[in-house]
């Protein structure tokens, strides 16, 4: 009898297993249709699920190829990215937007990150495709670039990263008809050295207001960066950009007083304006966004330049063209700005597209530190100083207004009496912030001023300030500190306490355009506070060398090269640990990559005692804030009633730290028991709220009580340490008293970090016989 043949396997449909996972009578999502057409569509959407992610789509024969991935699509060559291949997708989902509701797979909010076209970089690209390898051209609003996709092993693990390579010059894409209207500027980013490459065009940095004229049927307007007509604030400006020519057009530049050097200087331009004096007002204009009713600004930045020039001389006229220096100039002409006393210089990517807000391919290098201020109040005057002594400042961090200091240099005797007549009208019910002195009289913090100063102080304030004027084209919401003040040559290792930082330019939190610089000065300036809790113990570390959008990763030992001012040893037990004894140390590790620090609870040389105990309050994301203020009183008050005394700080996510220091008295098996015993006794008083077991399925709704960092080598973040996530959060010790003035979005790097009376001179807590007896320990 012949054998039986088995079936033929039924195919599976492309969307099967989409379709198999959705319920559409309960979610939005699209339903089921393989598109008939071809296309090359891509998409991005951010995926606020269970864990954020962002989901990558390519359009391939009627679906969307689809990966999930975790941290972002890299948007530099550095970056490498973990995309987790999922099932195909509709053609439709690529249009998709909303809630998928709970209950269902994927809920969550679902938004459109970046979308566009792609194409493949190779003729063969399916057959290597299929074997676990695509190289493709991105061009989105967002990403553009070429790209790969590589498969990691086995399904479903693939790698995504950018790569370098240079495409042929494409034709500019046609212009579209679009009617003359305002345009919200391009931005520059800050940077810590003068952008090097041959892509890059150098113009000086002018000293004035940027201006957006538009010139359309309705005659022409000039606008702030911030969209506020001020035409009639620069009326002879006005009728002369009007006069360039009998066609609409989108000019981009600035509003310039020059001085007897030749130099653009804001103080003389208000003055300008404030005396009638318009004839010395000269605009310096640098692009052209709109011309003649078509949009320019998909056109690469080095055609709209050339169009430009077409419509404005260069003859040194009240109108002028923004001189511009090749790619190889870059550093010869911050040299010789800097040399010349001026801010600095822009540094653009001549194939750059105009991108509405976008600091992407523009740069800042700056020569002196200086930047816009909130004014916040002003102290009384001293000898002969008419009107006011200085000016408090501020700015606005986190979505808290935090001190900066005084000015009380730059202002001549008529800007003091005109500025005080402005700050009568504005007086403010309470003070914006703690303040050292008592004599301020505040105001509503509306205004805003720019200020240059020699430097930013350990505690967030400037030293050396002078006023330069009022920025009254700028929103008080929108005065951030600047991440970085000023700029060194392109190819310059930095120095940080003597740690030589090798690329400066780094950005180690791209979202935040926080640079490895930056993490580097942050360490040397909160360093002095840092070490009477890092030094000379144990350490833990976690590493990002390519920044956040790369692969991180702890380390508890160097098994080869040791960075400069670290010490490695054995433990009796044979446990190799590393330790730090200065600020020296923390900048060479943070020169090594390293952006948080994490800490033993007990001191070399041997280690073998706790003299920190850590009870961290972890609480689920429903849970409300003031529920975990209430959970740290609680703690305190509990460990308050044994006779010890407690200090807090934020974990520098959603929780808080409850830290006690301790008399090294015990062993790390007895401590590490009181601390359970501890969080037991206060999950007790309130069980529906509170668990001290690590189970995450039973966490729901619920505060985690977590006492397990004080085992022998578990580990607790260091106060004052940055945490690996968006906005480089801070863990940041705060007195009790304070502790009801925080929010659940804590402090950023960027904000001021002072000492908290509490913290500086902590006492050793003695852990009794009696405290162990209580609690059935003994």
């Amino acid at each position: 009898m012949p054998a039986r043949k088995s079936p033929p396997k039924k195919a599976v449909a492309p969307l099967d297993r989409y379709r198999d996972k959705r319920d559409f009578k309960k979610t939005p999502e699209p339903g089921v249709k393989v598109a008939r057409r071809a296309g090359n569509s891509f998409v991005v959407q951010e995926h606020h699920a269970r864990s954020h992610h962002f989901d990558f789509r390519l359009e391939m024969d009627g679906v969307l190829v689809s990966w999930a991935v975790p941290k972002g699509i890299p948007e530099e060559a550095s970056a490498k990215r973990l995309a987790v291949h999922v099932e195909d997708h509709p053609l439709d989902y690529g249009g998709f937007e909303g809630v998928i509701p709970a209950g269902n797979y994927g809920a969550g909010k679902v938004a459109i990150w970046d979308k566009g076209t792609w194409e493949p970089l190779e003729k063969d690209w399916r057959k290597k495709f299929g074997k676990g390898k695509l190289k493709f051209i991105l061009k989105g609003r967002r990403l553009e670039g070429v790209y790969l996709l590589a498969k990691m092993g086995e399904e479903p693990n693939w790698l995504m990263r950018k790569l370098e390579v240079d495409l042929p010059a494409e034709p500019s894409p046609k212009a579209e008809r679009e009617e003359a209207k305002f345009v919200s500027p391009q931005l520059a980013r800050v940077v810590p050295s003068v952008p090097s490459g041959n892509q890059w065009l150098h113009e000086i940095k002018f000293d004035g207001y940027r201006l957006i004229a538009v010139k359309n049927k309705g005659g022409l307007r000039l606008f702030t960066r911030s969209g506020l007509d001020w035409t009639d604030r620069f009326g002879t400006l006005a009728k002369q950009l009007s006069g360039l020519t009998k066609h609409d057009f989108v000019i981009d530049g600035e509003a310039v007083v020059f001085d007897a050097k030749g130099r653009s200087s804001f103080g003389e331009l208000q003055a300008a304006l404030q005396a009638g004096g318009q004839d010395k007002i000269e605009f310096v204009a640098f692009d052209l966004l709109n011309f003649n009713g078509y949009n320019l600004r998909n056109q690469p930045l080095s055609d709209r330049l050339r169009e430009l020039a077409k419509i404005v001389a260069d003859d040194g006229g009240p109108i002028r063209l923004s001189k511009v220096w090749p790619a190889g100039k870059g550093n010869d002409l911050f040299k010789q700005a800097c040399a010349s006393g001026l801010e600095g210089i822009i540094s653009k990517n001549s194939s750059g597209r105009y991108i509405e807000g976008s600091r992407r391919d523009w740069a800042k290098s700056k020569c002196r530190a200086r930047q816009e201020f909130v004014i916040c109040g002003y102290t009384p005057p001293k000898g002969s100083l008419p009107a006011f002594g200085a000016l408090v400042l501020g700015s606005f961090e986190n979505g808290r207004l935090v001190p900066r200091g005084k000015v009380g240099t730059g202002f001549s005797e008529r800007d003091r009496e005109r500025l005080l007549k402005v700050f009568k009208t504005m007086p403010a019910r309470k003070a914006a912030f703690d303040f050292k002195e008592a004599s301020v009289t505040w105001i509503e913090p509306k205004l805003v001023a720019e200020i240059e100063f020699a430097e930013i102080t350990r505690d967030g304030s400037i030293r050396q300030g002078s006023f330069t004027g009022l920025r009254e084209d700028k929103s008080a919401a929108d005065v951030h500190l600047d991440p970085l003040q000023t700029a060194v040559a392109a190819g310059k290792e930095a120095k940080v306490a003597g740690i030589a930082i090798s690329h400066p330019e780094r950005l180690v939190y791209p979202d935040d355009q926080i640079t490895k610089l930056e993490v580097a000065r942050y360490y040397e300036r909160v360093g002095d506070m840092m070490l009477p809790f890092v030094a000379n113990r144990p350490l833990s570390i976690l590493r990002a060398p390519g920044g956040l959008t790369d692969e991180t990763f702890f380390q508890k030992s160097f098994p080869s090269h040791i960075p400069p001012h670290v010490f490695q040893k054995v433990l009796d037990d044979g446990t190799t640990v590393f330790s730090i004894r200065d600020t020296k140390g923390l900048v060479a590790l943070a020169q090594f990559g390293v952006i948080e620090f994490h800490l033993w609870g007990a001191p070399l040389p041997k280690a073998d005692k706790p003299d920190f105990l850590i009870w961290d309050l972890d609480p689920d994301p429903t849970v409300p804030w003031p529920d975990v203020l209430g959970a740290a009183l609680l703690t305190r008050d509990y460990l308050q009633e044994l006779g010890l005394s407690t200090v807090v700080k934020t974990s520098g996510g959603k929780g808080l730290h409850i830290v006690l220091h301790t008399k090294k008295s015990y062993q790390w098996q007895l401590m590490r028991d009181f601390t359970k015993a501890v969080a037991q006794e206060i999950a007790a008083y309130n069980p529906k709220r509170f668990i001290t077991t690590s189970t995450k399925a039973k966490r729901a709704g619920k505060i985690f009580i977590d006492w397990m960092r004080n085992g022998r080598g578990a580990t607790c973040v260091a106060p004052w340490s940055l945490r690996a996530r968006k906005a480089a959060p801070v863990s940041m010790p705060i007195n009790w008293a304070d502790l009801r003035e925080s929010t659940a979005a804590g402090f950023t790097i960027r904000e001021p970090s002072p000492p908290p009376s509490e913290w500086e001179s902590l006492k050793a807590q003695t852990i009794t016989k009696s405290n162990l007896r209580k609690l059935g320990l003994i």
